[in-house]
């Protein structure tokens, strides 16, 4: 979806490809000058593309399964599948790959007018932090049950302005911590799903035979020499989705990594603690909401579209 700036210039919103690179790799690194342009600006320069945003964040706090996302996404790529007269690559961000596999399961038809698909962050076998948000959004609603106004109006007030400012310009994103709005879609049938080993994932579609699909995962690495001389590594994915789950069942996988090697000791514990690592769930260029601002996962996504753009 294309959107007119204040100024007339071409802007793009309602998706978190909209955000213009900040870093230049795990390392964290800034991008240089005039190397800031989102991914979906650069989708859209390709020659012959033209770039769709799919939007569902009405549906967001349901289960994928079970709302109307699927219908929907299988009805919008038959429309430009037909408009485009060609294959439909399809990159999806986060639960949007998860759509996609309900969409192919109830449609398997579309399976044929697709080309690529690249998955960023796909919490395919779960989230890690979900378990944890899950049992935490559990203690919140044993609480408030005395406290109503608070169950009833504050929680759903504040996701409400969430969901707008996410809907109004996902550039700038929802002023909430990623941690904390993880904690309050918890309390909804989405997050409840996402909770590793559950239900819903294990009955989550097979992806179709045939159809090929590149899994790219962000992974922060924080490192910290041991006493016994050895090194101890602390893999925490991108913050929500651990890298197995995020690469889990596709055919081509792609591993954006960022290292942060500490200080032994109370050095070491002493920057974590002060905020000088910047990893997730505390931010980061592997940050679950912040992958598409690294140019190295922008890089990957251009990457795994091969051959010229279709749609």
């Amino acid at each position: 979806t294309v959107l007119p700036d204040a100024d007339g210039q071409r802007s793009y919103a309602r998706s978190p490809f909209a955000r213009p690179v900040q870093w230049r790799d795990g390392s964290g690194a800034p991008v240089a000058r005039g190397m800031t342009a989102s991914l979906q600006q650069r989708l859209e320069a390709r020659p012959g593309g033209a770039v769709y945003a799919f939007d569902y964040s009405a549906n967001s706090a349901g289960w994928v399964g079970s709302t109307g996302s699927a219908d929907n996404l299988a009805a919008a790529i038959r429309s430009i599948a037909d408009a485009v007269h060609g294959p439909v690559d399809v990159v999806t961000h986060s639960m949007g790959g998860l759509a996609l596999r309900y969409a192919l399961r109830d449609a398997p038809d579309i399976a044929a007018l697709i080309g690529e698909v690249v998955t960023v962050a796909a919490p395919t076998q779960g989230s890690d932090i979900a378990n944890v948000a899950v049992d935490i959004a559990g203690a919140i609603r044993a609480t408030m049950s005395t406290v109503p106004v608070l169950q009833n109006l504050v929680l759903p007030w504040i996701g409400a302005v969430c969901n707008k400012q996410l809907a109004e310009d996902a550039r700038g994103g929802c002023d909430l911590p990623p941690v904390i709005r993880t904690g309050i879609a918890a309390l909804g049938p989405a997050g409840t799903s996402l909770r590793a080993g559950s239900a819903e994932l294990a009955d989550l579609p097979d992806w179709p035979a045939g159809l090929h699909v590149h899994a790219i995962a962000a992974s922060a690495v924080v490192a910290m020499p041991l006493p016994s001389g050895k090194t101890g590594e602390a893999r925490l994915g991108d913050g929500l989705v651990a890298e197995t789950s995020a690469l889990a069942g596709a055919a081509d996988t792609t591993v954006v990594t960022c290292r942060r090697d500490l200080p032994p000791g109370v050095g070491g514990v002493g920057m974590i603690l002060s905020g000088q690592v910047a990893a997730p769930p505390f931010g980061g260029a592997c940050g679950h909401d912040a992958v598409f601002s690294n140019l190295e996962v922008v890089d990957a996504v251009l990457a795994a579209l091969r051959g010229p753009a279709s749609g």
